[in-house]
This record gives C-alpha cells, sequence and structure tokens, in this order.
C-alpha cells in the first residue's frame, strides 16, 4: 500500500497563528489564501497545509486550540511538484 500525504483546507480567522503554529511544529511549509465567506461575508483566510496521515490529528488539535470556529476539509495528494522545497 503506498502512503500518500493529505492536504488540509483549513478556513479560519486566525491565518497568522495557524501558519506559525503549524509550520514551528511539523515543520512544514503553509501557503496562506485570503477568502471571504460565501454566506457570511466575513473575511477569512484558506491555510493550505500538506500534511503526512500519522500528524493528522496533532494538526487538528493545533488548529482548534487556535480557532475553535475553524473549518477543516482534508483530502488526499497524489503527488506534490515544487523545485523549491525551502521555508516558503
Amino acid at each position: 500500500m503506498i502512503d500518500r500525504a493529505k492536504c488540509a483546507m483549513i478556513v479560519t480567522e486566525y491565518p497568522t497563528e495557524i501558519c506559525e503554529a503549524l509550520s514551528d511544529t511539523l515543520e512544514s511549509c503553509v501557503t496562506h489564501v485570503d477568502a471571504t465567506g460565501g454566506y457570511s461575508k466575513h473575511n477569512k483566510s484558506i491555510v493550505c497545509f500538506v500534511v503526512n496521515r500519522y500528524h493528522v490529528n496533532r494538526m487538528k488539535e493545533q488548529v482548534h486550540e487556535i480557532d475553535s470556529k475553524a473549518y477543516i476539509i482534508m483530502s488526499e495528494v497524489a503527488d506534490i511538484f515544487s523545485n523549491n522545497m525551502d521555508k516558503a
């Protein structure tokens, strides 16, 4: 069985805090995108984070410690292509 990574898309009002916590603790890069709530029209952010399946629970706990109302969407990642493996 092939071990595949997971992609977390985290909808939050606390992107800076979540990005710092995830990159410091799990030592992986994160991407932060500005967004607007479709129903609420409030300013939100989407934090995209690739995590291996062994760290999913740890990631969820950290996110919900910072933002108990964060919405987390998980999907499987088949491939990751990057020329830059440094922290972005």
